[in-house]
């Protein structure tokens, strides 16, 4: 009787085991997909879609206003204010391209990863 009762403890053992390995195992794989670049890309797009899509469309029209290629044709003469404000617009878009990128780059290394605010405090 000792013997049926040390191999039924056993076999609980053993099923208890087998249940924890494969808890272990999908818990790891879940977590290993919610940690992958590409999860947290795809679901931080399904929860905010109008925004992803109104930065998507600032930054095209931004980059098209600033990277347009010049007309070469012939150009009817200007007046010298409207000449200067060319020249200073001109002037000014390098330094607003820089700085645009150095806000974007700030805004981007400050925001704290979606994995990181997962893994807990």
């Amino acid at each position: 009787m000792a013997q049926e009762t040390q191999d039924l403890r056993k076999r609980q053992l053993a099923l208890s085991l087998d249940s924890s390995r494969r808890c272990l195992t999908t818990s790891a794989r879940e977590l290993q997909r919610r940690l992958s670049p590409a999860h947290a890309a795809g679901s931080y797009i399904r929860r905010h879609p109008v925004q992803i899509f109104g930065a998507t469309t600032a930054g095209v029209a931004l980059l098209t206003f600033l990277f347009r290629p010049r007309h070469g044709g012939k150009k009817s003469p200007k007046s010298l204010p409207k000449r200067l404000l060319g020249w200073i617009i001109s002037l000014a878009k390098p330094a607003i391209r820089v700085w645009f990128l150095n806000q974007a780059k700030g805004y981007l290394r400050s925001k704290p990863t979606e994995s990181d605010s997962r893994l807990g405090p």
